[in-house]
């Protein structure tokens, strides 16, 4: 199995705001008018994603549906955050026999981050968001607006918040 930094090298990726490294690998030809995005999107965009201890996929929101495909490494954790207050985490990986799910669709909406299971490893996954990524559509969120609304899982917010939003 490759390294990270190998992974990194070999796909080309670059470091993604939300997180992590990545590279947009595939987008459709075309293109369509997004009643919810209000814009023109691709009508789908697939990327690899890849995770560490380090770097883990902070807190957001997309205005359109995500689907996670595992490809290497440790299994990877999504923290889904439901808009009717449900929680619930996910654990993304090879081994069905241990629950795992080998792909896993964040509905529109839901507050989510990802971290690997094993801090000392990486994940590697594809991802493919329909209609397709733009970064208008993507909301960080900080660890102040969490902790408000979901005060039970404060561990979780204070490793995948950040407490200060990056520029991008």
């Amino acid at each position: 199995m490759p390294t990270k930094d190998e992974y990194v090298a070999q796909l080309q990726l670059t470091p993604h705001p939300e997180g992590g490294w990545y590279r947009q690998v595939y987008h459709s030809a075309k293109t369509t008018y997004d009643q919810t995005s209000l814009a023109s999107r691709y009508e789908y965009t697939s990327i690899y994603f890849l995770l560490d201890g380090s770097s883990p996929s902070h807190l957001h929101s997309l205005l359109h549906d995500e689907i996670w495909y595992f490809q290497d490494g440790a299994p990877l954790l999504i923290h889904c955050f439901y808009p009717n207050g449900f929680y619930e985490v996910v654990r993304l990986g090879n081994n069905v026999a241990a629950n795992e799910l080998l792909q896993f669709r964040v509905p529109a909406g839901t507050i989510f981050g990802a971290e690997v299971s094993r801090p000392d490893s990486f994940s590697l996954v594809s991802c493919v968001v329909a209609p397709g990524f733009d970064y208008h559509d993507l909301e960080l969120l900080t660890q102040a607006d969490m902790l408000v609304k979901y005060p039970a899982q404060a561990d979780v917010i204070q490793r995948l918040a950040y407490e200060k939003l990056p520029d991008f």
